[in-house]
């Protein structure tokens, strides 16, 4: 019995679920119990005890029939059994068979204390032995000790029960042990790992069951339930250890075990867990097996192989990739994928991508273009697949070939195909192709297209004086020439011999196209060096435009091949709009493009200003410097008149850094006479491309020794929307050294917040358009209130253009605008003229 007590509490110890009984939960209601007596006055007697000690006596016995017969029938709780009884048995037998066969507990109440008769009585297991005469508080106790041990024995047997159920259920092998490593219990999968039965291994030492050797060496391991008990310690073996079976059977095994002690620290001995890996082993010997080959395969396969993570990063690759690329295997290793990936391309393989995360398709397959060492487009095939344990996606595998030679091969043929051989600008063909492809895009974005047809003027002399050799150079000089002259959405083309033919695409309107015939006709001026010889080049040019003189290709090729034939009416090196008045606007321009170039010489270009005041005080607070120019034949004309015809020109970098010079003396003088306004200056989109707009400004603030402060300059947004790295760190610089930054007609272009967050300008000028309405119009008063608020927010300055009337000026300061100008102020005027007009203001 102790045995089994130990051993269940050890397990209940392991598992956290021992219960410990206490008197009030013993049993609900009044314990029953039988009474065996062969005498009928004791047993009446004993009845009446138990009654008024408050138990129920289901039944009462004088032989061992009847004990046995009514112990069946009642189930009583206690057997309260005389030794000496009627019957074929005595008590010591009756009790056996009730305590034994139908476990219920015995309290045996006997006059007989003789060693002999205590023996036979102590062989039956009972749960108390009391001697007659006994008092009734003995009595008492005496069964109150014996209900609690029955209860407590019921419990064990049900937790035992309980404990082996589970154990049969789990599987891994559990052993217990008791504190001198003898086996107390084994699981039925302990069973088949070990090769031992239960009761075969009852009572074994461990160390005889758990044969255990080093799988290198062969040498004996101790087993670590012995070790547990040693070492007072949760103690293990190394994986794969092996076990010999007692069938025969060699096994590697995973074993640990752990000391388990009572709650007063007694040593109630060990418990061992292990597991067959077997099946394991197999399994990782094959994987690595199969992860050898799979390597094999992916380092010497012919493909460039990759296996690249979720986000990109490369994660092996193998000797045909790095050779692809050009590149070592550590430096691959730190780049993501898509370093190495054309820009063009990106956007479709992230597509491919995404079908395989979306599990639409088990693989894909796409050309693309890497960059390899140098920068050298490589084109590939690539074919990708997307691992993944179950559902969850692990890393893409790529396959890689390389493609350059058929690329090279397909270049080859289009190029035969598609381009002249000897100047290697587009064919016929060619230019069919791209002529309807960008004439389907200006119709589509409501642009303009520019057909230019361009002959070069006595080329057959050339061809007959000097040969079809030099022909051949001066058409291959002419290609090489119109290449410089046109932008890369252009197309050049060679129709034979030597007429060419240009392709201008997204031309805002015609008048855009003048910049590019002239640069054409220029560029083909200079003389072409031929067989030592300098032979002069001029040019015919016939132009035509959708959609003003056609919508289709054809109308417009026939119609700039007419104007082609006028322009050598004209007298050659010429060129000639289909459309007569277009011929007569470009020569306009192009006088006005050559009296600009000497403006500057001739001290031409003047400087109006228009005050800045601040609302809430009606005082100037700065001026805008406003380009006006004194043409000897035009008079005065606006800036709209020339500007634009300044910066294809490129004459805008020098007339802005003139009118950088001429505004911040101006402001310089404005200080000195104790007035220190700020003066508002705008730059163009050329001025930042030059790249030296800083240094202007430097130099102006310089010679003027005004202060940064006091220097404001003025760009719209689309400076910042377009080219937007560059521009923003060049308005960076501009920041560092002191000037202001004003955003000029806000709210007219493509506002970018984030842009406006990044390079945080000084001040935002809303365009007069908005602020004409605002008396009248709710739409524009409600975005001109917004903008006010926004800025206020953001710590801005807000500038209104345009006020011309007291009701938009009363508005604008209803809704805390901080400046405004306008005519309602002043009207723009000569430097003179202004600083008069600041004398007079209080």
């Amino acid at each position: 019995m102790a045995n089994r007590v130990d051993l269940a509490y050890s397990f209940s110890v392991m598992t956290g679920a021992a219960n410990i009984a206490t008197r009030s939960d013993v049993r609900a209601g009044p314990a029953k119990i039988l009474v065996v007596e062969d005498e009928a006055i004791v047993a009446l007697d004993l009845e009446q005890q138990l009654l008024e000690m408050g138990y129920e006596v289901c039944g009462s016995a004088d032989n061992d029939a009847d004990a046995i017969a009514l112990a069946r029938q009642h189930r009583p709780d206690l057997v309260l059994m005389d030794i000496v009884i009627k019957g074929d048995m005595d008590g010591v037998e009756t009790a056996r068979h009730i305590g034994h066969g139908l476990q219920i507990p015995v309290v045996f109440l006997t006059a007989y204390s003789d060693a002999r008769t205590v023996e036979r009585a102590a062989s039956t297991a009972p749960h108390g032995y009391l001697t007659k005469p006994f008092e009734p508080k003995a009595l008492r106790a005496a069964i109150e000790v014996a209900l609690y041990k029955a209860v407590m024995e019921q419990r064990l047997r049900e937790s035992e029960q309980w404990f082996a159920s589970t154990l049969r259920c789990v599987g891994d092998g559990v052993i217990a042990t008791d504190p001198q490593a003898r086996v107390r219990f084994m699981n039925p999968q302990a069973e088949l790992i070990t090769g031992w039965g239960q009761e075969e291994a009852l009572g074994t030492d461990v160390g005889e069951i758990l044969v255990l050797r080093d799988p290198k060496t062969g040498a004996a391991i101790e087993s670590p339930a012995s070790r547990a008990l040693r070492e007072d310690a949760v103690v293990g073996i190394d994986y794969g250890t092996l076990l010999a079976a007692h069938d025969g059977a060699t096994r590697p095994v995973d074993d640990s075990a752990a000391p388990i002690r009572a709650e007063d620290g007694k040593l109630l001995g060990a418990v061992v867990v292990l597991r067959d890996v077997s099946e394991r082993m197999r399994a990782e010997q094959a994987l690595r097996e199969s992860q050898a080959h799979f390597r094999n395969a992916f380092d010497f396969a012919a493909a460039g192989m990759a296996v690249v993570a979720l986000d990109g990063r490369f994660l092996q690759v193998n000797g045909a990739i790095c050779a692809l690329l050009g590149c070592i295997e550590a430096e691959l290793m730190t780049l993501k994928q898509s370093e190495l990936t054309h820009a063009g391309d990106r956007r479709m393989e992230q597509e491919y991508l995404s079908a395989l995360l979306a599990n639409t398709t088990p693989s894909v397959q796409f050309e693309k273009r890497y960059r390899g060492a140098g920068g050298k487009e490589i084109w590939a095939l690539v074919s990708v697949s997307l691992l993944r344990a179950g559902d969850e996606p692990l890393y893409y595998l790529y396959q890689i070939y390389d493609l350059s030679e058929r690329k090279e091969a397909e270049y080859q043929l289009a190029r035969l195909a598609y381009f002249d051989v000897l100047t290697g600008l587009a064919n016929r063909a060619r230019l069919r192709d791209e002529g309807e492809r960008m004439l389907s895009d200006a119709k589509r974005r409501k642009k303009c297209l520019g057909v230019v047809f361009l002959d070069l003027d006595r080329f057959k002399q050339v061809n007959d004086s000097l040969g079809h050799e030099a022909g051949d150079v001066m058409l291959q000089t002419v290609a090489s020439r119109l290449k410089t002259c046109v932008r890369d959405t252009d197309c050049i083309g060679n129709l034979g011999g030597d007429e060419f033919v240009l392709l201008l695409s997204d031309l805002e309107e015609p008048i855009n196209a003048i910049s590019i015939t002239e640069k054409v006709r220029r560029s083909l001026s200079s003389p072409c060096n031929i067989q030592g010889q300098e032979v002069p080049i001029t040019s015919s040019l016939g132009v035509s435009f959708y959609p003003a003189d056609g919508a289709d290709l054809q109308k417009l090729f026939r119609c700039a091949d007419s104007a082609l034939y006028h322009a050598k009416a004209e007298g050659r090196n010429h060129t000639q709009f289909y459309r007569p008045e277009l011929t007569l606007q470009v020569q306009t321009r192009l006088k006005l493009e050559a009296a600009l170039h000497s403006a500057l010489e001739r001290d031409e270009f003047v400087l109006h200003y228009q005050p800045i005041v601040a609302l809430a005080s009606g005082k100037p607070v700065g001026a805008e410097a406003l380009l006006r120019w004194r043409h000897p034949e035009n008079g005065l004309m606006l800036p709209d008149d020339f500007i634009l015809a300044a910066e294809e020109t490129g004459l805008i970098v020098d007339l802005g850094e003139w009118v950088l010079q001429r505004a911040a003396h101006e402001a310089a003088a404005w200080q000195r006479s104790g007035a220190p306004l700020t003066v508002s200056v705008n730059v163009s989109v050329r001025q930042f491309k030059a790249a030296m707009l800083v240094d202007a400004v430097r130099r102006a603030l310089h010679s003027a020794r005004l202060a940064p402060e006091l220097l404001c300059l003025e760009i719209t947004e689309q400076f910042v929307l377009h080219d937007n790295e560059h521009n923003l760190a060049v308005l960076d610089e501009l920041k560092s050294v002191g000037v202001r930054i004003a955003l000029d007609d806000f709210g007219v272009g493509y506002s970018s917040l984030r842009y406006i967050k990044r390079f945080g300008p000084s001040s935002l000028k809303i365009d007069s358009s908005f602020v004409h309405g605002v008396a009248d119009d709710p739409d524009d008063a409600a975005i001109v209130a917004a903008v006010i608020a926004m800025a206020r927010r953001l710590r801005i300055d807000v500038v209104a253009e345009g006020v011309e009337n007291e009701a938009q000026r009363a508005f604008l300061v209803r809704e805390g605008c901080d400046y405004a100008q306008g005519f309602y102020f002043a009207r723009p005027c000569a430097a003179d003229a202004f600083r008069a007009w600041l004398g007079n203001k209080p």
